[in-house]
């Protein structure tokens, strides 16, 4: 029978039209008198008015200049209703990044945003995926999308970001007003494309297109914003995690500006840069990933900030990747001066990890910084018009459990203690349609559901998330292992097959197999490769990791170094035992520092 855990937070009522309509409901969409955006590197800012004014232009410009949203202006990669034209959106963070969203969006668009670190290969790999005619690229990315495009072999046109928002003083009111606005129905709603965000998906592969639909986005916008008020609502927020990485698109574009807050944006992570942007503005919210955050707890450089720290600071909210408990201890003491975490005043300095995948937009774990039952070992609780189903390995349903040790229960779970663990699934508003042209994988991710939807908006099909969880009586999770292969490096998504399928280009490499390790001094995972040479080659293992790292981008190089063994270990239908490889202990490591471990 299945347990079906809910949501401590009540249901929201949620929309039905697209994002930027949305946006339009805000109480702060009009707002002229503070600015919702500013631009760390070029001190760029806009007030929502001004949002709206250059969104308009560069709508303008995208429709009468390239066609976009124009019917037959582009070609016809696809035959999908559900889809607008594909725009591949190739930029840093920027103060344009909300404006262009806004546009391409109104024009009936889809965006599938591209990490700034691709490379020429994973950009024709995205443009082959997604169906794009459009790579709207910034001036610094504008080559490698023109050679991507070459290699594709498709007519896409590349538009250079910074020429529309140069050119915006020049449209006309009468090309402004010329340019459609696409309004989505309720149905249309549930079903049209918004993003398509590239993931390597719950089990694994070459990164796969995520269909996130305007209901998708909508909801997990509401759903935040109703579960986290005292973190949504008029902060200042440092804006460091791309705005191509789902975790930043919705944080940073939708649900901070959509609450009146303030996003300070960075072209890309310098602390430095994040500590000067904390004094000058104030930055009271920040939102990192692990490997910032122990440089945080780390870095010298940070004592020079204590002061504005200690007055503004007052939560920091990890995602994207675990987050260890010792790194928590120790940025806590840090930035507070005491064990307890006690800032000047009296308030405490609320560190919380969140929760989520490509696959639900991405939200599906967070907590308001003023709850009760704050816990930085926890991932918070289900969001909103959210509900859980833990399965272990039997497929039989897990109930909530009192935890008294949120730091112990991971490594209980790994002993093989008797503790209610499973796979975690989730169904609600928020989770994908499924993966572009993918439907074994959307299979093998999505699973039917047969239970009673007890959801006031509700999805009929549980999203498989490969982790491995626990939830309390709280209503708690505590992410505690995973089932999936994945890598988090950089709070990046590797898939270890498709560095193994490199690999074996090599003529030394006989066979291979690729897992993550984890390094504590920068907070992250690393691939490490474990490699059968060649039968009587006697090649340094270093030199295979230095080619290996010149074909791929910095958060896929293999940082946890190379491994020599005799056999890759495999069931009898020739899997990799990837669980085996884990636990080896004592080997040489080639090419990396003594601080990787498994």
């Amino acid at each position: 029978m299945s347990i079906i855990h809910k949501s401590p937070v009540n249901d929201v009522e949620l929309f039905y039209g697209s994002w930027p309509d949305l946006m339009r409901t805000s109480p702060h969409a009009n707002n002229d008198s503070k600015p919702v955006v500013f631009d760390f590197d070029t001190k760029h800012e806009l007030t929502w008015k001004q949002v709206w004014q250059l969104s308009a232009q560069l709508k303008a410009q995208l429709f009468h200049n390239f066609g976009i949203g124009k019917k037959g202006a582009l070609p016809p990669f696809h035959n999908d209703p559900s889809l607008g034209d594909v725009v591949i959106f190739y930029t840093p963070n920027t103060y344009s990044s909300l404006p262009y969203h806004l546009a391409l969006h109104d024009l009936g668009a889809t965006i599938s945003p591209a990490s700034t670190s691709y490379d020429v290969k994973d950009i024709c790999h995205q443009i082959v995926t997604t169906d794009a005619v459009v790579v709207v690229a910034a001036a610094e990315k504008s080559e490698t999308a023109r050679q991507a495009v070459e290699l594709s072999g498709r007519d896409v046109k590349v538009v250079v970001m910074e020429d529309l928002v140069n050119g915006a003083k020049n449209v006309t009111q009468n090309e402004i007003d010329s340019a459609p606005h696409v309004a989505l129905s309720r149905d249309q709603a549930l079903s049209k494309i918004a993003y398509l965000g590239m993931s390597s998906g719950t089990s694994g592969g070459l990164p796969k297109a995520v269909r996130l639909t305007h209901f998708n986005v909508t909801s997990n916008c509401l759903q935040v914003s109703a579960a986290a008020p005292n973190l949504a609502q008029n902060v200042v927020a440092s804006a460091v995690i791309p705005t191509t990485h789902i975790y930043g698109l919705t944080m940073f574009l939708s649900v901070l500006p959509y609450n009146g807050s303030v996003v300070i944006h960075h072209k890309q992570f310098n602390l430095r840069d994040l500590l000067e942007a904390q004094k000058k503005y104030k930055v009271s919210l920040w939102i990192l990933v692990p490997p910032v955050i122990v440089q945080l707890a780390k870095n010298p450089m940070v004592d020079e900030y204590l002061d504005s720290i200690r007055a503004h600071v007052r939560c920091i909210v990890s995602g994207a990747a675990p987050l260890g408990g010792n790194v928590v201890d120790q940025v806590s003491v840090r930035l507070t001066g005491n064990k307890d975490g006690i800032l000047p005043g009296g308030d405490k300095l609320v560190i919380h990890q969140a929760y989520g995948l490509t696959e639900s937009s991405p939200i599906v774990g967070m907590l308001d910084p003023l709850s009760a039952h704050i816990d930085v070992m926890t991932v918070g609780c289900l969001m909103p018009n959210t509900e859980a189903r833990i399965v272990d390995e039997e497929g039989n349903d897990q109930p909530a459990v009192l935890v008294t040790d949120t730091r112990g229960i991971g490594a209980a779970v790994k002993r093989g203690e008797k503790i209610p663990s499973g796979e975690l699934w989730i169904r609600g508003p928020q989770i994908m349609d499924g993966y572009h042209k993918n439907p074994t994988s959307s299979r093998e991710s999505l699973e039917p559901s047969t239970e009673t939807i007890g959801l006031q908006h509700f999805q009929d099909r549980w999203l498989r998330t490969g982790d491995v969880a626990v939830i309390d009586t709280f209503g708690r999770i505590m992410v505690v292992d995973r089932t999936k292969e994945l890598i988090k490096s950089m709070s990046r998504q590797v898939a270890p097959a498709e560095l193994e399928a490199l690999l074996l280009n090599h003529p030394s490499v006989n066979d291979v197999a690729v897992v993550g390790v984890h390094n504590d001094d920068n907070g992250t995972e690393s691939a490490r490769a474990f490699v059968v040479l060649q039968p009587g080659d006697v090649c340094d293992p270093t030199t295979i990791k230095q080619w290996m790292d010149q074909q791929v981008p910095s958060y896929k190089r293999l940082y946890g170094g190379i491994v020599v063994i005799d056999t890759v270990p495999k069931n009898a239908s020739g899997k990799i035992l990837r669980r085996l490889l884990r636990q080896r202990r004592d080997d040489r490591v080639f090419g990396v520092p003594k601080t990787a471990k498994l």
